[in-house]
């Protein structure tokens, strides 16, 4: 009896390792295949063209989301903190920045990549509970370009792609924020 269940067994295991796939995978570094900025090159300064909704917009997986409310704080580490929220909505974006510096030629761009924790991107929504955040620095991508950084208005334009510590991958681009300070 012990025999035929584990045969059994083995065989289940087998079929559920047969089974899985992660979908199609394109290896070509030059492809943007999932929708976001290849890390190999990432965008350079005149590359950030869009623009945005006041106060935060972005598109999230391809679809647009405008931020009813944005707020921006200074913490005791002279870093930069930004969320935007929608009102009856899950979903989150906020902004960790450390030494970013916006001026009047145009902005200063910033990366937010791999366990880079001094300018990071967050995006949350009602699935973090169980995936966690989906947050720029567990990724290879992003950056931010600061147009404007001073006592009256920050503003930017930003792009990440988000994992979440269970591995699940959401795709921030076109952002946009302007923020009374």
């Amino acid at each position: 009896m012990k025999k035929i269940f584990h045969t059994v067994l083995c065989c289940l295991v087998i079929l559920g390792l047969n089974a899985c796939s992660n979908g199609d995978y394109n290896a070509d570094p030059a492809s943007n295949a999932n929708g976001a900025v290849n890390p190999i090159t990432p965008l350079t300064p005149t590359q950030f063209t869009w623009t945005g909704d006041e106060p935060m917009s972005a598109d999230i997986n391809g679809n647009r989301w405008k931020a009813d409310n944005a707020t921006w704080a200074l913490d005791t580490n002279g870093a930069n903190i930004v969320l935007g929220t929608k009102d009856n909505s899950p979903i989150r974006l906020s902004f960790y920045l450390s030494d970013v510096w916006g001026d009047v030629n145009g902005g200063n761009t910033y990366s937010m990549e791999w366990k880079d924790y001094d300018r990071f991107g967050l995006y949350t929504d009602s699935m973090s509970i169980i995936e966690g955040g989906f947050y720029s620095y567990l990724s290879n991508s992003g950056g931010i370009k600061i147009l404007r950084n001073d006592s009256v208005v920050f503003q930017g334009l930003f792009y990440f792609k988000g994992v979440s510590p269970t591995g699940k991958v959401v795709n921030i681009s076109n952002g946009y924020f302007k923020i009374d300070k």
